[in-house]
């Protein structure tokens, strides 16, 4: 937004970071209630005397419906926005915030057709471009790099076996928010009853860890949660920098850059590595299609139909579906 020239006021929607609020708020954010909203009612106070053009959620896990209200009363000429990028059915915030924007986005088409708002994909960052014009130096044949949630573990020891029986070297990094969410996982799932905390990280890479990732790897794996439809940012990452894909989400197949050489679409319950997807390049594509997904051009769409510039919206899925614009 700044480089685009705008003057913007950020601030993260909760108050800390750690484990544990990040937990509570997604549990039940009325657990502390209490410390949330004196944090937001000082960003209130702190701004309510500037004029905004535009006021900007991602999500809004933890705001509740009257402070959001108060915000935005203080800032009537504002047009308003919330995008998601996570599933609804993960934020269960989201039905009693809304209907309150003017504007509402979400990268997941089904959660669109439900709640009659706009598709909007996830986008990749410009710094994979630079990603892209790498191509002779590969490490790793596979990589992996994401939180530890529901089946992701187990199905990925599976893929990343019949990759090294295919004589192919993996990278992967499982993420933990906390050792406690690791013993929890031990204690429940069975997959996990005999794997040691030595295999897990607590500490996240840095976007420029990613990145020089990406340099060294030729094949990014993408496991999204099972209750999620939209793609994950990985899928837009690997396309940015031109890496070769595999997938869970069946969704994908409706995408125009959709590929059948660039992106291996496997079953969860019974994943299959085919030697040809292995063994064979990424093919490039359009110049167009890495456009329309940057985030650049994400960021341009949004304002474009919130300021009235746009009356069609070009990431209208393959399977015909229209979206509420």
């Amino acid at each position: 937004m700044k480089a685009a020239g705008a003057n913007v006021d950020y601030f993260d929607e909760r108050p800390s970071n750690s484990f544990f609020v990040k937990a509570l708020i997604r549990i039940n954010r009325n657990l502390i209630a209490t410390y949330i909203n004196k944090y937001h009612n000082k960003i209130i106070e702190a701004v309510k005397s500037i004029k905004y053009d535009y006021i900007f959620f991602i999500k809004a896990e933890s705001f509740s419906e009257n402070n959001l209200e108060k915000l935005l009363s203080c800032h009537r000429n504002a047009k308003s926005i919330i995008y998601y990028w996570d599933s609804i059915a993960n934020n269960p915030n989201a039905h009693n915030l809304i209907n309150k924007f003017d504007y509402s986005f979400s990268f997941d088409s089904n959660d669109c057709e439900k709640e009659g708002i706009n598709f909007l994909p996830l986008f990749y960052f410009n710094e994979y471009k630079e990603v892209a014009d790498v191509q002779d130096s590969f490490i790793y044949d596979l990589m992996f790099v994401g939180t530890t949630h529901s089946d992701r573990y187990p199905l990925i020891k599976s893929i990343v076996s019949q990759v090294t029986n295919l004589g192919g070297n993996c990278y992967t990094y499982f993420f933990f928010q906390g050792k406690i969410m690791f013993y929890r996982y031990k204690l429940l799932h069975k997959s996990f009853r005999k794997e040691s905390i030595k295999d897990f990280k607590f500490k996240p890479l840095t976007k420029s860890q990613l990145m020089n990732l990406y340099k060294i790897s030729k094949i990014i794996i993408d496991i999204q949660h099972p209750r999620q439809t939209g793609l994950t940012l990985r899928c837009f990452e690997a396309l940015g920098s031109k890496r070769k894909l595999i997938t869970t989400n069946a969704n994908i197949v409706k995408y125009d850059f959709y590929n059948p050489s660039n992106i291996l679409l496997i079953d969860r319950h019974s994943p299959h590595i085919t030697e040809d997807f292995f063994n064979t390049q990424f093919q490039d594509l359009e110049n167009v299609i890495y456009d329309k997904y940057s985030i650049t051009s994400w960021l341009s769409h949004i304002f474009e139909i919130v300021d009235g510039n746009k009356t069609t919206n070009h990431y209208e899925l393959l399977d015909g579906r229209r979206h509420h614009i």
